[in-house]
């Protein structure tokens, strides 16, 4: 017999009571024009060795992602050998004709794989991509948000996979290095943070931005912020990312060599918004294609993140509500895929927030007679000054398996 059971997915209301310090994390002003660059080699050097992160770097980390939540690094160790194949390897899978890379689409049941019609802020992008990601740290497993899909030997591209896991691997390991820094940063231990990710969700994204006959008019990615702990970006010579800073927007130039480094919402929320997810677009190119390589470095599925310990004071006391990472996620991947209304933002988790969200996530998961689990989400609503569960859910039909004994998903 089959046990159905529903769980409304909106955090608890304010009144809990949140950690206390006596510590408090100064924030610094920028007067720069644009993110700094830093070389994190000292850095990387201490965390590998396993001594005392280098001060001075973590110092110019936090304040950094203080003022901008945008900084470039140097330093980082990845080979300029890898970052050249895989670039290389990204520009044969993008010029193959749709239908064929079609045969590895991504859908409503799986994030993993290649699309055209992905939406920021409910708007197409201008742009083709590919996703990557590990599933509780496996880049072979199948998770909450689906599976790798790969080309196989007919798409012609066999140094495709090999070299995508390389430069996963790589990109993974100076994510780490940076989380530690912006744990030290905010007066924790470098290590803070890490069983947050021993079975991360992290994943890398393949952009292609063709030529846009109307850039005016069309943007490579909406303005948006990123929902994970930390993003590392490569991109290539075109300038074409900005952040936006005081109301302005300012542009994020390639550098040979950099990394683009930007904090995410679960950072966020993590430093009581010392740190800040900060609001990045894409503008479109008339003449020029552009490509770049995000890795979103992300927590694991069942992480539940608030404001920590050293960032929760009498005179700042938290503002945000715990989270549930996997129900985060699954929701922001649905804004992602097609129109849901309002995106999800970790604004909806501020303590500021008068009545729960009008818009929630509902999971209805069931163990089958077999023992397999299937889970189904669907957007419900609520009544916003009730609290009430209306009437209708919309379904987004995203479907999963997972065995009975690894619990809820």
């Amino acid at each position: 017999m089959s046990l159905a059971m529903l769980h409304v997915i909106a955090w608890a209301a304010a009144g809990s009571t949140a950690p206390r310090s006596a510590s408090r994390v100064a924030q610094s002003r920028s007067t720069a024009a644009s993110p700094p660059l830093i070389d994190i080699a000292p850095l990387v050097r201490s965390y590998e060795n396993g001594d005392e992160l280098d001060a001075d770097t973590v110092a110019r980390i936090r304040d950094a992602c203080s003022d901008w939540g945008f900084f470039l690094i140097k330093g980082h160790g990845v080979p300029e050998e890898l970052v050249e194949r895989f670039y290389e390897q990204k520009r044969l899978f993008f010029a193959l004709d749709k239908p064929t890379k079609a045969r590895i689409h991504r859908t409503q049941d799986n994030s993993k794989g290649w699309y055209d019609n992905e939406l920021t802020k409910n708007k197409v992008d201008w742009k083709e991509g590919f996703d990557i990601g590990a599933q509780d740290g496996d880049l072979d497993g199948v998770g909450l948000d689906g599976f790798n899909q790969w080309p196989d030997e007919g798409f012609g591209v066999p140094d495709f996979e090999p070299t995508c896991r390389a430069y996963y691997a790589e990109t993974h390991r100076v994510a780490l290095v940076l989380l530690a820094a912006m744990a030290q940063g905010l007066g924790m231990p470098a290590d803070h943070f890490a069983g947050a990710f021993d079975r991360h969700t992290s994943y890398l994204r393949l952009n292609y931005y063709p030529v846009c006959p109307q850039p005016d008019e069309h943007q490579c990615i909406g303005p948006h912020t990123d929902a994970g702990a930390l993003t590392v970006l490569s991109q290539s010579p075109v300038k074409s990312l900005q952040v936006l800073n005081g109301g302005e927007w300012y542009d994020v130039a390639p550098v040979e060599g950099t990394f683009v480094i930007n904090t995410g919402d679960v950072m966020q929320v993590w430093s009581n918004g010392l740190y800040k997810a900060p609001v990045h677009r894409v503008i479109a190119q008339r003449d020029k294609v552009r490509y770049s390589s995000p890795y979103f470095l992300n927590p694991n599925y069942d992480c539940d993140y608030e404001p920590i310990p050293s960032c929760v004071t009498d005179e700042r006391p938290a503002r945000y509500r715990p989270i549930n990472w996997g129900k985060f996620r699954m929701a922001r991947f649905a804004g992602d895929y097609a129109d849901v209304g309002a995106e999800t933002q970790i604004q909806t988790s501020r303590f500021a927030e008068r009545y729960l969200p009008r818009r929630v996530l509902l999971l209805k998961s069931s163990t089958r007679g077999d023992g397999t689990r299937a889970t189904q989400y669907s957007w419900g609503r609520t009544c916003a000054q009730s609290g009430a569960w209306p009437m209708r859910a919309h379904t987004l039909g995203m479907h999963f398996k997972a065995a009975a004994s690894a619990g809820e998903a």
